[in-house]
Parts: C-alpha cells; sequence; structure tokens
C-alpha cells in the first residue's frame, strides 16, 4: 500500500510537470498571435485537457482509496 501511494505521488508530480508546460506552451503560443484554431493549438489544448484529465483521475481514485 505504500508504494503504491509514493508511486501515485512521483506520477502526480510528473504529470504536474507536464501539465506546467503545456499550460506555459499554450499560453506563449497565443501570447506569440496564434490563431486559437491553428491545428497546433488545438493540439496543446487537446493534449493539457488530457493530462489534466488523468491527474483528475488520479486524484480522484487516490483520495477514494482512504
Amino acid at each position: 500500500m505504500c508504494r503504491n501511494v509514493k508511486d501515485a505521488n512521483i506520477e502526480l508530480k510528473t504529470l504536474l510537470k507536464v501539465i506546467e508546460d503545456l499550460r506555459e506552451e499554450l499560453n506563449l503560443t497565443i501570447g506569440q498571435g496564434k490563431n486559437p484554431l491553428d491545428p497546433f493549438v488545438l493540439k496543446l489544448s487537446q493534449d493539457l485537457d488530457t493530462e489534466l484529465n488523468r491527474f483528475y483521475y488520479i486524484t480522484l481514485n487516490k483520495a477514494s482509496s482512504y
């Protein structure tokens, strides 16, 4: 049990870094004037959404296991 919690914490920290990097890249890209409907921007947005969903899934499962 302790190992699973430790693994989940490591995964969450890694995931938070990925989320922050994607968010920052998306903000910079939009800030540089890219169209929100540009395929690159849409891909960044989808990737961010996917990673956020993973984060929420992990945290909800972690919270429900206590």
